[in-house]
């Protein structure tokens, strides 16, 4: 994200009966602090085996314990059981830590130099005060937030999916805070078809932006999601997620391939579908390209990894 050009909104997934959103909060004034400052080391088990695998090699500290100061005070939460922090930790390292170590030229001092000084775990989403929930959190590349953590269990691929989009989404934002994306360039693919401030839910279907209709919303717009449609930062950030954490074949078929408009069952609207897949094919090269010129990430080495890493 770049602060100067760029203004970050909220990710918001809309579930029918019910407004869901996933948060991209963010506080750019936000300064790390440690939780260990002024304690003595804790002994406890998980506590060291945390130190050991995020603190002492990365710098991060993963928090679990219930802390005021880690809640916006117009939300509210429950905090993570004791019993899934560890295995997240762990499906951090397996699924974001390790594919990004392996796809760097740099190995795994790319990590220990750009990763978030903080991790906080919730159990619940949090609660909004105007009954909507936030899914997720970044504050200026120094703290990422995972709600949702008491619905954690081995096999729940839907949970893996959706805390790994927004964790690979936020750190998608960290990048561009450090190797200056060209966002000119990039804005210009699609224009004039960002959606104006607060409007990018009209693209959602059915309460699911997740649904076929949402996505061929946004993608006759260029976009791989109804968020992405939001800002050229958000775009940017969906396009890297959805790359990372998508099957190559589906993420093809759903927004490369042009659709046969000759077909029986072509949708209306299918030479405007195809026009906006060519315009995510530009990006994703883009994309592609900037993370592995510039940023030194071979990023089809991380969706490799981080699928075979869930599979």
């Amino acid at each position: 994200m770049k602060t100067s050009k760029i203004l970050i909104k909220p990710i918001l997934f809309i579930i029918l009966g019910l407004i869901v959103i996933s948060g991209c909060d963010r506080e750019e004034t936000l300064q790390p602090t440690t939780i260990f400052e002024g304690e003595a080391e804790s002994t406890d088990p998980l506590d060291i085996f945390l130190k050991q695998e995020f603190r002492d090699p990365y710098g991060c500290d993963v928090i679990y314990k219930f802390v005021d100061r880690y809640i916006d005070p117009t939300k509210s939460a429950v905090p993570p059981r004791r019993d899934v922090v560890q295995p997240i930790a762990e499906l951090i390292k397996q699924a974001w830590i390790e594919p990004y170590n392996k796809a760097s030229d740099q190995g795994e001092d790319f990590l220990k130099t750009y990763f978030p000084a903080e991790i906080v775990l919730i159990g619940s989403p949090l609660f909004n005060g105007d009954g909507t929930i936030t899914l997720g959190v970044a504050d200026a590349g120094v703290r990422v937030t995972l709600t949702q953590a008491n619905e954690y269990a081995p096999g729940n691929t839907a949970w893996i999916i959706q805390t790994f989009r927004t964790l690979h989404h936020e750190f998608a934002h960290i990048v561009d805070q450090n190797f200056n994306f060209d966002v000119e360039s990039f804005f210009k693919i699609s224009s004039d078809d960002y959606t104006s401030q607060g409007t990018w839910t009209t693209l959602i279907e059915g309460g699911n932006e997740n649904s076929t209709a949402s996505i061929n919303n946004a993608i006759v717009r260029g976009m791989v999601t109804p968020y992405g449609t939001s800002s050229v930062a958000e775009d940017f950030a969906e396009i890297i997620a959805r790359i990372v954490t998508t099957d190559p074949a589906v993420f093809e078929a759903t927004y490369i391939t042009p659709i046969d408009c000759s077909a029986a069952g072509a949708p209306a609207n299918c030479a405007e579908i195809n026009t906006g897949k060519a315009r995510i094919k530009q990006k994703y090269d883009a994309v592609v390209k900037y993370m592995k010129e510039d940023v030194g990430i071979n990023l089809l080495t991380v969706r490799d990894e981080f699928l075979n890493s869930i599979n």
